[in-house]
């Protein structure tokens, strides 16, 4: 059966965007950044290669990326409680967007940050028994 890889995101800053997702989310630098001359620089972060974010410098002059509208966000699952590491975030200066709360089933915390990009990222509590949302 097929599996989800990653995602792939333009950034308009990749040291920035590097550090926003190693320094204040946690997660690894997997990979890069790359140079790839006449084409863009890319780098891969996440907790390991079964699901990853790929970054992506274009190289070519072009005005600052935005967002699409078909666009919804990221999401990311925090590695123990919920509450300390959003406040971690904040002590960062990361961009809280909404504060933790229950997800709508209400079996599961939930809160939304923003990367450097004004790309939203879902942060989840980890799931506490199989089958939950």
């Amino acid at each position: 059966m097929p599996r989800f890889l990653h995602t792939s995101i333009f950034v308009n800053d990749m040291d920035e965007s590097i550090a926003f997702y190693t320094e204040k989310l946690g997660l690894r630098l997997l990979d890069g950044p790359h140079h790839y001359p006449g084409n863009a620089d890319m780098a891969f972060v996440g907790h390991d290669w079964n699901a990853y974010i790929e970054l992506v410098y274009d190289l070519e002059e072009h005005p600052p990326y935005a967002l699409g509208n078909r666009y919804e966000h990221l999401a990311i699952e925090a590695d123990g409680d919920l509450e300390p590491y959003v406040a971690g975030l904040k002590s960062k200066g990361v961009n809280v967007l909404k504060d933790v709360y229950k997800s709508p089933s209400g079996t599961r915390a939930i809160a939304f940050v923003e990367d450097p990009n004004g790309i939203p990222i879902e942060v989840l509590e980890p799931r506490r028994r199989a089958g939950l949302s």
